[in-house]
C-alpha cells in the first residue's frame, strides 16, 4: 500500500512539473517577444532626423533651432539631429531625392527642380524664400578701384559666378531684358572658397557672389557692391531659395516631419522678430567675424504654412522662359500639403 502511495505521488509531481515548465516557457516566449516588438517599435519611432545645409546665412534657420532649443521643445533629443555641411545646392538635391538625407534646409530651387523632373514625387519643399532688392543675400563686387559702377558696365567683362547654370542664366536674363543692345559678361565658374581671392589677384572683373561673401569682401577687403541683388532685380520677391524635405521619408515619419516643420518655423519667426541676436548666432556658427555679420543680409524664409503658390507659380514660369527648366510643375504637386 505504501509503496503504491508513493508511485501515485511521484506521477503527481512529475504531472506539476511539466504542467509548470510548459507555463514558465510560455511566460519567457512572451516576454521574449514583447521585448522584440518593443524593440523594433523604438526603431519605427526613432526621432532622428538626417539633415544637410550650406554653411552660411541660408541656413541661419537651423542653426537658430539648434542655439534656442527649439529642436528639442519638439522632442527632439541630442542625438537625434544629424546634421551636416553640404558644398552645394546640387549635392543637397542630389542627397536629398536618394535619401542620403531627409531634408535640406535651404538650397537653390533650380537643382531640386531638375532632380525632380527625372524623380518625379522625391521631394517637397516646406519654405521659400522672399528675396528683394532691400534684403537680397546676393550682389556683385568689383575691387576699390575699379571703374565699374553699375550693372550694365559689365557687358563683355569677365564675372566669377557660381558653378551652375542659374547664375550665369540669371545675369544673362537681365542683359537680354534690360540692355538687350549690350554684349552679355564672360562667366568664370568658381567655387565659393576662391571667389575673394580670385577677384583681389585681378583674375576676374566682378564676382557675383553671396553673404557671407559679399559682406567679407566689402568689410575685410574694401570691394565695392555695383549691384543689388541680382535674383530680386529679375523677380521680387524672389523664391528661389527653398527648404526641402524627402519625399518618402516624410509619409512613413509624419509626425516627426511636423515636429521639424514646428522647429524651423519657430526659427523663421525668431529671426523675423530678433534679426540682432540672430546675426550673432549665425556668426558663431559659421565663425564669422562679429562686424562681418552685423553688416549681413539675411535671407527670409516663409513658414511651413504660408509658402505663397501664386509668387512661387511666377518665379517657375521665369525659370521655364530661361531654358532653366523642360516645364512648370504645380506648385502644389512640389510643395508639402498645407
Amino acid at each position: 500500500m505504501k509503496a503504491k502511495n508513493l508511485l501515485i505521488l511521484n506521477i503527481t509531481k512529475k504531472w506539476i512539473m511539466k504542467k509548470y515548465l510548459k507555463l514558465i516557457i510560455l511566460i519567457l516566449g512572451v516576454g521574449t517577444i514583447s521585448s522584440i516588438e518593443i524593440c523594433c517599435n523604438n526603431q519605427i519611432h526613432s526621432n532622428k532626423i538626417k539633415i544637410g545645409y550650406l554653411p552660411m546665412v541660408s541656413s541661419l534657420t537651423h542653426f537658430v533651432a539648434l542655439e534656442k532649443g527649439y529642436y528639442k521643445e519638439e522632442g527632439f533629443g541630442e542625438d537625434d539631429i544629424e546634421a551636416n555641411p553640404i558644398k552645394t545646392s546640387n549635392l543637397i538635391a542630389q542627397d536629398l531625392v536618394a535619401g542620403h538625407i531627409d531634408a535640406g534646409i535651404e538650397l537653390s530651387i533650380v537643382p531640386l527642380l531638375k532632380q525632380l523632373e527625372t524623380t518625379p514625387n522625391s521631394a517637397k519643399i516646406f519654405s521659400i524664400s522672399s528675396i528683394t532688392s532691400a534684403n537680397g543675400f546676393d550682389g556683385i563686387l568689383v575691387k576699390s578701384n575699379s571703374i565699374l559702377t553699375k550693372l550694365e558696365d559689365l557687358s563683355g567683362k569677365k564675372v566669377g559666378v557660381f558653378p551652375g547654370t542659374t547664375a550665369k542664366k540669371s545675369i544673362a536674363e537681365i542683359f537680354k531684358s534690360n540692355y538687350p543692345d549690350l554684349e552679355i559678361p564672360i562667366f568664370v565658374e568658381l567655387d565659393p572658397p576662391l571667389h575673394i581671392q580670385t577677384l583681389e589677384n585681378g583674375e576676374i572683373d566682378a564676382l557675383f557672389t553671396y553673404e557671407p561673401t559679399l559682406s567679407l569682401g566689402i568689410v575685410n577687403y574694401g570691394f565695392k557692391k555695383i549691384s543689388t541683388s541680382v535674383y530680386a532685380i529679375q523677380y521680387s520677391p524672389n523664391p528661389i531659395g527653398v527648404a526641402a524635405i524627402n519625399a518618402r521619408w516624410l509619409e512613413e515619419n509624419p509626425k516627426i516631419a511636423k515636429a521639424f516643420f514646428n522647429a524651423i518655423d519657430k526659427s523663421v519667426e525668431f529671426i523675423l522678430k530678433n534679426p540682432i541676436e540672430a546675426r550673432q548666432i549665425l556668426a558663431k556658427a559659421t565663425k564669422l567675424n562679429k562686424n562681418v555679420a552685423d553688416t549681413m543680409n539675411i535671407m527670409p524664409l516663409s513658414l511651413s504654412t504660408q509658402i505663397d503658390f501664386n509668387n512661387l507659380k511666377g518665379y517657375l514660369e521665369k525659370l521655364k522662359s530661361m531654358d532653366e527648366i523642360k516645364k512648370v510643375p504645380l506648385p502644389q504637386d512640389i510643395c508639402i500639403k498645407q
